[in-house]
């Protein structure tokens, strides 16, 4: 459908996105997203069992071993425009479909209730659905009430 627009972010320390901006859902396009998508790479090496314990950063980019939960979840925000701040303005992102790998350990925000907080109000106006994925095992509260208060459903993929 061309209507539907998307970009992919990936993060640890940093947030990379694989285009600048949103764009067409078209064959191209899906098809560059996911040749971008195998260039990705976990942390922790990739055996079964470190691809079940770490998250994908590109290879050539990203700090390894901490997770910039906020600075994420900001910059995924912020793709949505001033629809977030402005109820007279279109927004151009209506959901986020947010992976982790594990618990905020990196960036402005890593106190769970603090980014909680942020969220809300970055979403205030415009309730951008934001469904969350949770892989290996760490404390996954945080990612339920991520998604529960910002009208998403929460999946545990576990290990």
């Amino acid at each position: 459908e061309s209507f539907v627009k998307f970009n992919i972010l990936s993060f640890a320390t940093d947030t990379k996105s694989w285009k600048k901006g949103l764009v067409s859902a078209n064959v191209l396009n899906k098809s560059s997203a996911m040749d971008w998508s195998k260039r990705l790479e976990p942390i922790g090496g990739a055996s079964q069992e470190d691809l079940a314990r770490v998250g994908l950063v590109v290879s050539a980019g990203l700090e390894a071993g901490k997770t910039n939960t906020f600075g994420a979840l900001e910059w995924a925000l912020g793709m949505a425009g001033r629809g977030t701040k402005d109820k007279h303005y279109e927004v151009a992102v209506d959901t986020i479909f947010f992976l982790s790998d594990g618990r905020p350990t990196h960036g402005r925000f890593v106190d769970p209730d603090d980014i909680l907080r942020e969220v809300r109000a970055a979403n205030d106006l415009r309730k951008v659905v934001i469904h969350t994925i949770a892989i290996g095992e760490f404390q996954k509260t945080f990612m339920e009430r991520l998604a529960q208060e910002n009208s998403g459903v929460f999946v545990d993929l576990g290990r």
